[in-house]
Order: structure tokens, then sequence, then C-alpha cells
């Protein structure tokens, strides 16, 4: 039972205190005690607390669309807004099935996914996750799930992965070329890229999206390369809010937007609300987030931590041989015989991955004294 959290720390009702490796649910990128994050909650609380999104739009949300979409650029043009990423999934696939629909291809219904991806705890969800741990005690509701890239004939209207697969794998960055595969199957085979960036959007893996940063490794110079490696949908979750409100949504490319835009002409409007998708204090942090992003240099801090936490990793007595270690930003992965629980016992807060995976993910404020304290628990026996 969790009563206090200062800092990278969280403290429990007996008073024991822990080293929050994971910010949370991979949400917490700031740490717990951001001032202005806290403000933000309190001035929107004050003047706005909700707007029913059936009937209004709010200022705070519609500043936060802009904003997201300026920062994020081409090709999106459009912010669906949701309350949690297994919610921002579902709305993806809804626009996948709409979009189909606009363009003359209603039979178009299968979502293809890959093996160890997870998308979320919702049925529509998980039944396109590819961790079958989470799917296991709902197989027989679930049916079957379609396993690899979209091909052209197989009735596919989108393709769902992680731009990096992080809880059911524990951390595995794609090899080079990889985006530009995935763009070329579903154009191929006319589907939408999904790209699932719950767990590593805002910051976390040094850019915005983990996507845009693995897009740098294809161009000719570190640069994002000429070819198109844009993905269609993009949800995000999580460390959008920080870990202060619950903002999730599916950012829409223009093209997609586009064919939904002329179907709604002709009398099929697509339509996504929820009762507290798009809420103004959610917004209101979701601003104040992006605009720390940006001012601050937060992207640039999470892709300089990636030595460290090698290191950190690589040098205790937890990790396994140096090569079971996938660093991408403020985000690692490796090979440990202690389970979470195990780490628990010692203060440190770690993600247990199937097998023998473990992750952590800290707050990009982790200063020296915090990677002390992560080697020391880190290599802790018994």
């Amino acid at each position: 039972m969790l009563v206090h959290a200062e800092g990278c720390h969280v403290f429990d009702r007996q008073g024991r205190r822990y080293l929050d490796a994971t910010s949370g649910a991979f949400c917490a990128t700031f740490g717990y005690t951001r001032p202005d994050l806290v403000e933000a909650m309190r001035s929107m609380g004050q003047q706005l607390p909700f707007a029913r999104s059936a009937m209004f739009d709010s200022e705070a949300a519609e500043s936060y669309r802009a904003l997201l979409l300026s920062a994020v650029g081409s090709p999106f043009s459009r912010v669906l807004l949701t309350t949690s990423g297994s919610e921002a999934v579902e709305a993806a696939m809804k626009v996948a099935f709409a979009y189909q629909r606009a363009i003359g291809r209603p039979e178009r219904t299968a979502i293809r996914s890959l093996a160890g991806h997870y998308h979320g705890a919702t049925l529509g969800a998980l039944r396109v996750t590819g961790w079958e741990a989470r799917r296991e005690p709902y197989r027989a509701v679930l049916g079957p799930r379609l396993d690899g890239l979209p091909q052209p004939g197989d009735g596919s209207a989108a393709f769902i992965a992680e731009s990096i697969p992080v809880a059911g794998t524990g951390v595995v960055i794609p090899d080079v070329g990889e985006l530009a595969k995935r763009r070329e199957a579903c154009d191929a085979a006319d589907a939408l890229w999904i790209a699932d960036e719950v767990l590593t959007g805002f910051g976390r893996c040094g850019a915005l999206f983990a996507w845009q940063r693995l897009a740098e490794r294809e161009g000719p110079h570190g640069e994002r390369p000429d070819r198109d490696v844009n993905p269609d949908l993009v949800v995000f979750g999580k460390a959008a809010g920080a870990g202060f409100a619950p903002i999730a949504g599916v950012l829409v490319a223009e093209r997609v937007a586009r064919a939904l835009d002329d179907a709604a002409a002709t009398g099929e409007r697509f339509s996504h609300l929820q009762t507290y998708g798009g809420h103004p204090i959610a917004c209101a942090v979701g601003r104040a987030v992006l605009e720390t992003l940006h001012y601050e240099l937060w992207f640039e801090r999470a892709r300089s931590l990636e030595s460290d936490l090698r290191e950190a990793v690589a040098t205790t007595s937890a990790s396994a041989a140096a090569d079971s270690i996938e660093v991408f930003g403020a985000l690692v992965g490796f090979a440990s015989k202690r389970t979470a629980s195990d780490y628990l016992d010692h203060g440190l807060l770690v993600h247990q991955s199937d097998g023998d995976r473990r992750v952590i993910a800290p707050p990009l404020t982790f200063g020296e004294e915090e990677f002390e304290e992560l080697r020391s628990k880190l290599g802790a026996e018994g």
C-alpha cells in the first residue's frame, strides 16, 4: 500500500522506501514531485474540471491536440483522445476498420500482430496481443491471433506492433530496416500500420516516439531516411501524462483522416467518444508534459542515460552475459534469475517480462545518487 512519493522513490504504509526504476508503470517520466504538473492539474480543475465530449470540445483539449501535432509533425493531422493505452489500441482498430469501409473494402476486418508484443488489457486489445501469458485466461473468447506482417490478399485491415516490444519480451530492439519492412508490407497489402508507442513514447527512448529515433538508423547519415517509414496510426498513453493524469490516444495520418472525412460527407461519419476522453485536466497536464520535454531537453537526457544504465546492469551479479542487455534511451532489458519480487525485497522496483527477462525504465531525472542506489540494489545478494 503506497502512501507517499518523492522524486524517484515511493513509500509504503510500513514506511519502506523503494527506488522506482520502472517510473511507476512506464509513466512517471519526471519522477513524482514536479510542481508545474501539480499546478497544471490545480489550475484547470478550478477553471473547467470536465467537458462532455459528446457535446463540447474544450480549449484544453484543442490546445493539447494542436501542440502534439506540431511536435510529431508530418504525416499526422488528427488526434483522437482516450484515457488509457488499451482504449487507444481499440480506437485505432476502429479507425482501421472505418478506413477500409471508407475506401470500399468493408470485408477487410483482420488485424495482424507479432508474437511477444503486448497491446493492452481489454478484450479487443488482448485479441491482437502476442504476449501469450496475458491471452491465456481468455483464449476461448479471443479466438486465434493472426501472426506476422500482412500479405496481399489476406484481408488485413491493419498491422499492429510495438515499435520496441517491452512488457512481454523484456526489450527487443528491432533490426535496422525493420521500419521500412513494415511500411512496405502494409503498402503492398493495402493495410494500415499501427505503431504501438504506449510504453515507449514521450521521451523514454530519446525522441517523442521510439519509431522516430529508430528511423534515424535507416537514414544515410543518422538522419531520417528519404523513403517513407512513417506509420499510419500511432497509439500513445502512459508517459503522455507523466503519471499525473490518465491521457492516451491515437495519432492519425492525413491520408487516413481524409478518407474518413470523405466518407462523412456521404453520411458515414466516424465517431469515437468516451466520457473522459479529452478530459480538460488530463489535457492540461499533457500540454505541460510536451512543453517540459521540449524546453528542458529531455530527449537528449534520455539518450545520455544509455551508457549509465548499461554499466549499472552489466557490473552487477544480477545480470547475465553482457549480450543479454538491450538499451534504448532510458529503457533497458536484461536477463536475470531474480524475479521482480526478489528485487522488491531489496527496495527496488523492476518489471518482470516472460522468462528470465527483466526491464528497468527509470525516470529521466535519475542522477548519480539514484544510479549508485540502483547498482547497490541490483547487486545485493539474497
